[in-house]
This record gives C-alpha cells, structure tokens and sequence, in this order.
C-alpha cells in the first residue's frame, strides 16, 4: 500500500464544470477524440452489410463505449486531452455496463407489474437519477456489484451535493441536443448520410458525456476520496522541495516509514514547505495513527490549504482526522466555521455534525456556540433520528447561554425535539 502514499498536490483546484460547459461540448471535436469520432460513425456503415452487418455494428458500439469509458477514466485522472487509443479499457467493462442496463430493466418493469405504472415511473426516474453514479462507480473500480448497489450512487452523489443534480440535468440537455439534431438532420438528408448523422450526433454526446461524468470526479476528487494521477505537473528539478520528497519516498519504497517521517518532520519544522510535502507527511501519520502529532500538523496543514483557497482538499483531510479523533478542530474556530458550513454546502452533513460537536467541545463559550449547537442538535434530531444527544446539546448550551434571543431559538428546537408524552384515555364510569 505504500505506492498508494501520493506526494503529488494539485497547484489550484479544478474549474467548476459549469464553467467550462463549451470546452465540454467542443471535447469530441478536438485532438484524438475528432478522429474516432469520425472512424467509428464511418464504421457504422457496416451495418449495412448483408447478413454480418448486425454483428459487425455491434463490434462498433462495443468500440464506441470502450473508448467513452476510457474518456471518463483519463479526464478523472487530470487529463484533460482525449486518449490516443483504448487499450487501457476492455470490454468487460461494456459487457457489464450492458449487465447493468439490464438490472436497471428488469427492476424497472417489476416496479410495474407489481406495484403499478405510477411505481414504475418513479423507479424509472429513481434509476435515470442513480446513472451517472453507476457509470462513474463501473469506469473507476470495474466492479458490476458495487455500481449495481444503490447505495454507492446515493454516496455519490451526497457528497458532491447540489452539483450532482446540475450534472445530471447537463447530462440530459447534451444527451437530449445530440439526439435531436441529429434525428432533425435524418430526416432532411438522403438515407444513408442521414443515418451517418444521426450516428455522428449520438456518438458526439455520449463522448460529451463521459468526458463530464470524468471531470465531475476530478472536480471533485477530494470529497469523493479519488487521487487523480495527472491532478498535477511534476514538480520541477529544481523545486526546493524535490530532494526532500525523493528521500522521503525512497525510505518509503524501502519500508522505512519512520525515517521518512523524520525527515520530512524535519524540514517543516525547520522551515516553509510546499503543500506535497504536508500532503505525504498527512498521510503517514494518518497510516501510523500518531493522534497527537496528527492533530498539530493536521491544523498547520488545514490552514495552509484555506489560505491556497483549497478547501475541498481542507475538507478531505478534515475528515480523514476526524475519523482517527472525534475531538479535532481547526486552528481557529472561523476555519471550523467555513469548513462546516462548506460541509453542509455539499450535502456532507455527517461531517458538518461531527465537526460542529467538536468545537462545542474545544470552544464552549464562543459566542457562536448557541448557534452551533443548535446546528447539530436540528442535525441528530432532524436526520439521525438521534432526539437524546439533540436534547443533551442543547440543556448544555441553554445552561451557558445568556443571550436571550439565542435562549429562545435553543428552547424552541428543545420543546420540538422533546418527546410527548400520551395522555391516559378517559373511561367512562359505568
């Protein structure tokens, strides 16, 4: 697992999809891309071959997908030029999108007959929304079962947050242009360079497509717990930092974790590093589980990425250290703050909760603390279903809280969290 340790952090977070909605649309007309395009809507052409014709379009779609999926897999890495060829893919990984499909189908069309046509839709518009996920699961792990399970789309598409529904509505507006201009341009031309069209503008928004769902995963990268391989440059040979990662990964390849700790505890201390070296020292303390030193760099650290404006890859790290130590904060309680309400911006409402309850308990008498206690406890309460530590929380903050407007909001949220108790049932006398 040590070849896993990265020492690679990108040098500015990735643009924002929708920003760069013309160069996704424009991705299938430039580079390599262009001319697959154009070689695999020609070899649709075989189609109309007799007899062999059939199979040998279905060759050509197998194709088209596998070089769609190997699309998605280098634009998640960084990459952002098409790839030249698709032996990195096989078409084991179209089979079981085809497998997929088919799953998808089949629960589709029970949903109908058992439940009705008002379930099937719904089931129907539960799957179109779980797609893009299944497909992102298929491409990066190859496992049928883990995009198949409901739960790893549903993750998905909960950490990433709102973004997720802009993506999928994109996605539909790419799918649905392709499909219309090229059925538009169908009918106006000669049959045979109409069906040429058609097939042009469907393979066009499937790579438009895929080249989206890859670079939603590299937008984010860090809340998705994926390391892109091309997220960065090399560092250059004459970067200060160079020769301290080079000793540092060659104690790592030799099994020498704590030398490359010492060494690189060494030069932060002694002096300012790039965030590589943070990244690579983060992760082996995490890996050696050293809380207190962990905790110490995890602020140094954390701070530095807020002042890169790198705070999704802020949010990453503050979720690995939670998990080691439940008690962790931030230097300083408005980092805490704009990391959960980030948090709560991207639907990650788990660490937004844990992170508030940590700074109740580093930071008792701020004077946020009435608010963030009142977060958490309409958090445990509202969406864990957790009414007793909502109850606790918030008997705490009333007990050290003066403000009279905040006493109110805490008991309010108190007397809506508190369980009722039925009244006895009158019996009338006989």
């Amino acid at each position: 697992m040590e070849d896993r340790l990265r020492t690679r952090a990108p040098a500015h977070a990735p643009q924002p999809f929708w920003q760069r909605l013309r160069a996704i649309t424009l991705y299938p007309l430039r580079g390599p891309a262009l001319y697959s395009l154009v070689a695999l809507t020609l070899c649709t052409l075989l189609e109309l071959l007799p007899g062999i014709g059939w199979i040998l379009n279905l060759i050509t779609w197998v194709a088209i997908y596998r070089y769609a999926f190997e699309i998605l897999r280098e634009t998640a890495n960084g990459r952002m030029r098409s790839p030249e060829h698709t032996l990195g893919s096989s078409d084991g990984t179209v089979l079981r999108l085809l497998g997929l499909m088919i799953l998808m189908g089949i629960f589709v069309v029970a949903m109908t007959v058992f439940l009705g046509p008002v379930a099937g839709l719904l089931a129907l518009a539960v799957v179109v929304f779980l797609q893009p996920g299944c497909v992102i699961s298929l491409a990066l792990d190859g496992s049928l079962r883990t995009a198949a399970n409901p739960a790893t789309s549903i993750a998905l598409a909960t950490r990433i947050g709102w973004p997720y529904l802009a993506a999928f509505l994109l996605l539909f507006v790419i799918q649905a242009s392709a499909l219309t201009a090229g059925r538009w341009l169908h009918a106006w031309m000669p049959p045979v360079v109409g069906e040429l069209a058609l097939n042009l503008f469907a393979i066009w928004g499937l790579f438009s497509a895929f080249h989206l769902l890859g670079y939603l995963v590299y937008q984010y990268h860090g809340v998705l717990g994926f390391d892109p391989e091309g997220a960065a440059e090399p560092l250059s040979r004459h970067d200060p930092d160079r020769a301290l990662l080079d000793e540092a990964e060659h104690f790592i390849r030799e099994g020498h974790r704590q030398a490359a700790l010492e060494t690189l505890r060494g030069a932060i201390r002694s002096r300012a590093v790039g965030l590589p070296v943070h990244a690579l020292y983060q992760r082996l303390l995490v890996r050696d589980g050293a809380s207190g030193e962990l905790r110490e760099h995890g602020r140094q650290y954390i701070s530095r990425l807020l002042m890169e404006k790198q705070e999704r890859v802020a949010m990453s790290v503050l979720r690995e250290i939670l998990e080691h130590d439940p008690d962790f904060t931030p230097a300083e309680p408005e980092q805490a703050e704009l990391l959960a309400a980030r948090a709560a911006m991207g639907g990650q409402f788990a660490l937004q909760m844990d992170l508030l309850r940590a700074m109740l308990r580093a930071w008792p008498r701020a004077a946020q603390a009435p608010q963030w206690a009142l977060q958490a406890a309409m958090l445990l309460g509202e969406r864990y279903n957790r009414d007793a530590e909502a109850l606790q929380l918030l008997d705490d903050a009333l007990a050290r809280c003066d403000d009279d407007a905040q006493r109110h909001r805490l008991a309010s949220a108190r007397d809506a969290l508190r369980p009722r108790t039925p009244r006895e049932p009158v019996c009338d006398p006989p």
